[in-house]
């Protein structure tokens, strides 16, 4: 696996982790939070499993590979929660834009490791 791929998939991570986090936090303030429960329950996994797997491939850990299939799964599941709003807020658009852009990214370094 190239140092480049890794950088990108740390980065995209990094941008996914502040999307979600976001997105939960506007969702948690608006008016429909009862509403919004799956959406901030599912941005919240995600951003703490981006976390992690960050953290696992700048420190190259044997079990990069598992933690990337975790999150990759955890970020499309947000995606595809986040799209369901994103018609009436930028904030789940922009979260689920970046979840999809992770997820490819650690399906990448996944298949690589």
């Amino acid at each position: 696996m190239t140092t480049a791929t890794l950088d990108t998939c740390i980065r995209d991570c990094l941008d996914c982790l502040r999307e979600c986090e976001i997105c939960a936090s506007t969702c948690l303030g608006g008016e429909h939070t009862s509403m919004m429960a799956e959406c901030i329950r599912l941005c919240q996994d995600c951003a703490d499993l981006c976390t992690l797997c960050a953290r696992f491939m700048l420190r190259g850990s044997s079990l990069c590979k598992e933690v990337c299939v975790a999150c990759a799964k955890a970020c499309e599941l947000c995606a595809q929660e986040c799209d369901k709003h994103a018609s009436h807020d930028d904030r789940c658009k922009r979260c689920a834009e970046a979840c999809r852009l992770c997820a490819k990214s650690l399906h990448q370094v996944a298949q690589a490791a």
